[in-house]
């Protein structure tokens, strides 16, 4: 048993042969890439393309193509994972006292609410329990967007999901490498398809036998299924992660609305398509194209939609005014005005190019809803007045 112990624990050749096989769909794809290669610019823009400006044309962009998606790739593979910030590491203090508590949750969640509100420990999000989220193995608190990944075995930050296609965790680091692995995968595909293509008709509808081109004719053809194979099969991956970067969710989230203190919330992340493109390629957008690290952040903090640091301070005062924003309106005959206001009509905010613009209108009818349900708490009060 000790022997198989030691087999199985980082280092031994069990656990060596397991890493070395998830390395086989990273050989695959680049076996895959090396025949394309050749397929391509031999068989296809040496051999069969006879005008010169097509077959420079061809060329050109084909390595064009290929160094921004074997490059997207590279980074999006080697890309290090990097552990939370040492101040979601509880000291051995706290250590000790959660291993103490002998699975006792309202204890540990005691403990830990203790040791957050101490160190002011920025986490808003929380498990189903709506406790705080706390990773035993690692010995860390989670922060927002943070999971742990059994295959890595660490908790990395904005976990999306484990691609096996790349070995490695698409996280907070190279979430950006990855989108610009599948779309300018999805972009090389669809370019090799389509030059490919009217030679794979040309070799169907003539004979080449003479020209002694059955080895291109070979090549040609199953260039033209694997490349629209390619297409397809990234072009649903490409889309939709830009749905979700569009609503600022990752995989994860997209199946498991991230959980805060008020409960569930889907949008939780959502400052609108622009703040959150901005969020995953930065702000700088000659570097959005470029496999280039420039997101915005330490992908431990993520500010919400409830807890923006720019959004409004809303009140409401009575009033009979009819120029009100939003009226809450009683069961009684009588109605009273409730104004929506925005402020507080001394201090005015400067608008920054960052403010989460984008979210004012869900704010606004979020406020009107709960003052709809103030209004309709207070119904008797109302009558007796």
């Amino acid at each position: 048993m000790g022997c198989l112990r030691k087999c199985i624990e980082p280092g031994g050749c069990l656990y060596m042969c397991v890493q070395a096989v998830r390395w086989i769909p990273v050989v695959i794809i680049v076996c895959a890439i090396g025949w394309g290669y050749y397929a391509y610019v031999v068989e296809l823009c040496i051999n069969t393309v006879d005008n010169n400006i097509q077959r420079v044309f061809y060329l050109f962009f084909f390595h064009v193509f290929l160094i921004l998606f074997s490059v997207s790739y590279y980074r999006t593979i080697f890309s290090p994972l990097r552990l939370p910030p040492s101040i979601f590491f509880p000291d051995k203090t706290c250590v000790s006292e959660l291993e103490s508590c002998q699975r006792d949750e309202q204890l540990e969640q005691a403990i830990l609410s203790r040791y957050v509100a101490r160190n002011r420990i920025p986490v808003k999000t929380r498990d189903f329990a709506r406790g705080i989220r706390y990773c035993a193995k690692c010995k860390c608190i989670k922060p927002d967007r943070a999971h742990h990944c059994s295959i890595c075995g660490q908790c990395v930050l904005k976990f999306d999901h484990h691609c096996p296609w790349v070995n490695n965790c698409v996280n907070f680091y190279n979430y950006k490498f990855f989108l610009l692995f599948l779309g300018y995968g999805f972009v090389f595909c669809i370019f090799v398809f389509f030059t490919d293509l009217p030679y794979f008709i040309q070799f169907w509808t003539r004979d080449y036998h003479e020209r002694n081109l059955k080895t291109s004719k070979i090549h040609i053809l199953f260039l033209v299924f694997v490349s629209g194979m390619f297409a397809i099969s990234l072009s649903f991956l490409f889309f939709y992660h830009l749905y979700l970067t569009a609503r600022n969710r990752t995989t994860v989230e997209s199946f498991r609305a991230p959980m805060l203190e008020g409960g569930p919330d889907k949008r939780a992340f959502d400052h609108g398509i622009r703040a959150n493109y901005r969020e995953v390629f930065g702000y700088d957008r000659k570097l959005w194209l470029l496999p280039i690290f420039s997101s915005g952040g330490d992908g431990s903090v993520y500010r919400t939609r409830q807890s923006s640091v720019y959004a409004f301070e809303v009140r409401s005062q009575p009033t009979p005014d009819s120029s009100t924003v939003c009226t809450a309106i009683s069961n009684s005959s009588n109605s009273v005005s409730s104004p929506l206001r925005l402020g507080n009509g001394v201090v005015f905010e400067r608008w920054d190019e960052r403010a989460a613009r984008y979210s004012l209108l869900a704010q606004v009818e979020a406020a009107a809803d709960q003052l709809l349900l103030n209004a309709a708490s207070d119904d008797s009060e109302d009558e007796i007045i």
